[in-house]
């Protein structure tokens, strides 16, 4: 494994952080795998897109599937192995993919530096930073990254976050003078093509969500179905709290664990029906 930069120092600090890991805070750590699984963003979409805004929820959508391809574009072109790959013992888990960047370090930097610069408070500062350093940290402490993988994830974030800030509106605006039919077609053509391009596994699971909010999210528009923003904290959480079961539900009904049929009924949940059901119980409660 010599083609991994500084090999045999990475391997002596992962050995010795697996030599000494507590056995107490292993089920913390554990947990934190979570974070890095597909089910924190079952969790954090509709929490963002029926319990604050549609067009946010819309917006990290996609920019999160820009980044989950980055990262499966990076891990697949470079090949470095990781340490659960090369030393099974070493490893709390046993992901099957490559080992750079890490997709949890590379993904807690996108979302913790949007959160910071965003919101822009101490408070920002605080909850980003935490957030970043504990899913980073959890990666090596699972021993299923080397801390090169780390570094890639945050250096890769860093570029993603960059290309939000100053992208972000000139997309947008542009977008919006094309019309609905100019953005469904896009929507779709977009990710058929890269699902011609790419057919593995890993990338069908990402372009499911995405050619399925897609035509949910036309229709949607189309016949007046989103949320206005919730007037209140307790809406707000009703209506994440709803859609986040009623998307598990969904899910869990849904054949094929981890398929592209999996992901897109998901995807055209989200976007067709979580708004309308929603709609329709807080309907109920008021009278």
């Amino acid at each position: 494994m010599s083609h991994l930069p500084f090999y045999q120092q990475q391997l002596e600090f992962m050995a010795t952080l697996a030599t000494h890991r507590p056995d107490c805070l292993t089920p913390f750590f554990r947990f934190l795998n979570y974070f890095d699984s597909p089910y924190f963003f079952f969790v954090l979409i509709p929490t963002i897109w029926l319990g604050f805004s549609y067009q946010w929820g819309l917006r990290i959508f996609y920019w999160f599937t820009l980044n989950n391809l980055l990262i499966n574009f990076v891990k697949n072109t470079v090949e470095w192995p990781r340490p659960s790959t090369d030393f099974p013992d070493m490893g709390l888990f046993h992901p099957k993919s490559f080992g750079f960047p890490s997709g949890g370090a590379q993904t807690s930097m996108f979302l913790g530096g949007l959160l910071i610069y965003y919101w822009r408070t101490p408070w920002a500062w605080v909850i980003g930073s935490i957030y970043i350093l504990l899913i980073s940290f959890s990666r090596l402490y699972l021993g299923v990254h080397y801390p090169i993988d780390i570094l890639g994830g945050w250096v890769c974030a860093w570029g993603m976050i960059a290309l939000f800030v100053y992208a972000k509106d000139p997309l947008e605006k542009w977008l919006m003078k094309r019309g609905p039919p100019f953005r469904l077609l896009i929507s779709l053509a977009v990710p058929l093509a890269i699902l011609i391009a790419f057919p593995i596994p890993s990338i069908q699971y990402v372009m499911g969500p995405t050619l399925g909010i897609g035509i949910g999210t036309y229709l949607s528009l189309k016949h007046r179905l989103f949320l206005a923003k919730p007037d209140n904290l307790n809406e707000a959480l009703g209506r994440a709290f709803t859609g986040i079961l009623m998307l598990f539900f969904i899910v869990f009904l849904t054949p094929g664990k981890d398929s592209a049929a999996q992901s897109f009924t998901a995807g055209l949940f989200m976007s067709l029906l979580a708004s309308p059901i929603c709609r329709w119980f807080m309907e109920r409660k008021v009278r």
